[in-house]
């Protein structure tokens, strides 16, 4: 069971170092917030994984937890290229 939870761990430090370093102009935010919510939401989903499907088999919650903090991770992006232009303020452009 601890080896399970390093292993979502492990993950989730993965998928969090990976998304600030490979796309750091997607991932504004410090890289240690993006990589703590990898790591935090490949924990949180690799124990919902266990209980929900009631099993122990780490080959079943192992990918349940890549594909959540994958999930979770993406939410930090910043995706709105309008509201990185200097001096440009994305409610100011609201369509009618």
């Amino acid at each position: 069971m601890p080896l399970d939870y390093f292993v979502f761990a492990l993950e989730g430090l993965l998928v969090g170092a990976g998304a600030a370093l490979l796309l750091p102009k997607l991932f504004r935010t410090p890289r240690i917030l993006t990589t703590l919510t990898g790591v935090a939401s490949a924990l949180i989903a690799g124990g919902l994984a266990r209980v929900a499907l009631g099993t122990t088999d780490l080959l079943t919650s192992a990918p349940i937890a890549l594909i959540g903090a994958c999930l979770l991770v993406s939410v930090l992006a910043k995706t709105d290229r309008r509201s990185s232009q200097p001096g440009i303020h994305p409610t100011l452009h609201a369509s009618p």
